[in-house]
């Protein structure tokens, strides 16, 4: 049997040779429409991620037409190619592994009902 191989090529692996200074280059699409691309720490939170791209977003047009941070969170698509929404500010985006680095901020919903749900769902292994 062949020795285990890794992907080169798979920019959430440990021991992956892209991003040397441990940083992930990420692009956000904004509500707004914008479009900004940031260099984050493979390793950061969702909410310090979250944090850096609103003092970048600062210094692009249509900021003024945001709410305020705390309204929005990310959704991405993860390895398993389910579209996943990231109200768990505390896990780390090496850890939520999007199957491309992109992560797009939307607007709460405050259904928790379908929260819960949707969690359940993901914990018995649903799509």
């Amino acid at each position: 049997m062949p020795p285990a191989v890794t992907d080169s090529f798979d920019i959430w692996a440990v021991d992956s040779q892209i991003g040397a200074d441990g940083s992930i280059s990420v692009d956000f699409l904004l509500p707004t429409g914008i479009y900004i691309n940031l260099d984050v720490p493979r390793d950061a939170t969702i909410s310090q991620i979250k944090q850096l791209l609103w003092k970048q977003a600062h210094a692009y047009p249509l900021f003024h037409l945001l709410m305020e941070i705390d309204s929005y969170m990310f959704s991405c698509v993860n390895q398993t190619a389910v579209h996943e929404e990231l109200e768990d500010e505390t896990r780390r985006l090496c850890d939520v592994r999007p199957f491309l680095p992109v992560l797009k901020l939307v607007t709460r919903n405050c259904d928790p009902g379908e929260k819960l749900d949707s969690k359940i769902g993901v914990l018995i292994g649903k799509g």
